[in-house]
């Protein structure tokens, strides 16, 4: 991993102002350049093998997106011909028990993109390598990017900086560590603000020596940009600093694209159904608790294949979220049965997160 500058600043102001940090405009440019999705659908899948192809898509809209096991519970998912830098990697777990993925690395090979991730359950107060299967994205930005909806992203360093940023108006991203072994780190995205607490957050842990798991704590959104806490966690529960991905979109699909994608959806659950819910043609966000640790969700008339989730967990110490099932359709209903969230001690949790759904249509 290695830090690139994306824009050239000419404004900058102290971040605990909250105010933008503004770039020279350079020439336009799609956004997003490059990007992929996918569910790994078989938890131990031979070399090779062709994930869920209802479930993939790349910018190239060619369905060849691949996946091949390693040591135990890690996977090398391999996009192919959109190999570029500069981009963030998300993936969610998809099981029924408490486990969960992380991003153990990513990076261009030749001309395929690499994601490498690896997973972890916990059984009886011992936490272990597993096979899982997940949901896995990368996208990578350029350029400016008008309004009104916005898509920024960064990966942020386990001693605070970023590696990879993106910003849609120019500005300077920036990821602040609040105090070494906290696992706790303050986010400033400049210019993507607004008047209402509005759109949704992503964030994966990022390590290739031990596990993590990362969270949105609070987050804000101000007239200047958006403000957010991560805290991250080791797989005890314990506070632990770690390399993160995060991506904030409004009005956008998780993967920064817009019109296509037309069918796309979130919400944040605690703020449901307020403005951080959002449905992009005008349709309704349902949302019901369905047992302990568990919400049902519906995102209404976007259902569109092929599509792609994930979930992150918000709040609440250091418990964490995942999708318990993969989702289906019923006629054009996205059906999210369910959001799972767990403690750290492995029993279920209130589950309070964000959960994104975009389509590739």
């Amino acid at each position: 991993m290695r830090l690139r500058r994306i824009l050239p600043a000419l404004l900058a102001t102290l971040l605990g102002a909250g105010a933008a940090l503004v770039a020279t405009a350079p020439a336009q440019a799609a956004t997003p350049d490059r990007w992929a999705f996918a569910f790994m659908d078989k938890p131990l899948p031979p070399a090779g093998y062709l994930m869920d192809l209802a479930r993939q898509w790349k910018s190239d809209n060619v369905q060849n997106s691949t996946v091949s096991p390693g040591a135990v519970g890690r996977y090398r998912v391999v996009f192919p011909n959109i190999a570029s830098t500069n981009g963030v990697a998300h993936v969610t777990a998809v099981a029924g028990d408490p486990r969960w993925c992380q991003v153990w690395n990513y990076f261009p090979l030749g001309a395929d993109q690499i994601v490498d991730v690896q997973c972890y359950k916990y059984t009886g107060a011992v936490v272990t390598q597993d096979w899982s299967a997940f949901t896995v994205m990368y996208s990578t930005s350029s350029g400016l990017l008008p309004g009104p909806s916005t898509y920024a992203y960064l990966q942020g360093k386990s001693t605070g900086g970023t590696v990879t940023s993106y910003n849609p108006v120019g500005g300077i991203n920036t990821s602040v560590h609040l105090g070494v072994g906290t696992g706790t780190y303050r986010v400033f995205l400049p210019g993507v603000g607004g008047t209402a607490l509005a759109g949704n957050l992503q964030v994966t842990a990022q390590h290739g020596n031990s596990p993590r798991r990362c969270k949105v704590d609070t987050w804000q959104v101000t007239p200047n940009g958006v403000d957010v806490v991560v805290r991250c966690y080791d797989h005890t529960g314990a506070p632990a600093d770690s390399w993160f991905d995060l991506t904030y979109h409004r009005e956008r699909s998780v993967y920064g694209a817009f019109s296509p994608p037309n069918h796309f959806a979130y919400l944040w659950t605690p703020g449901w159904p307020g403005t951080a819910s959002y449905n992009s043609v005008g349709s309704v966000n349902n949302l019901t608790p369905a047992g302990a640790g568990l919400h049902y969700i519906e995102f209404h008339k976007v259902g569109v294949k092929e599509g792609h989730i994930q979930v992150t967990g918000y709040k609440g110490g250091n418990e964490y979220c995942n999708l318990q099932n993969v989702w289906t359709l019923s006629g054009s209903v996205v059906l999210v049965r369910n959001v799972i969230c767990w403690k750290a001690s492995g029993s279920p949790a209130s589950p309070q997160s964000f959960v994104s759904y975009s389509s590739r249509a």
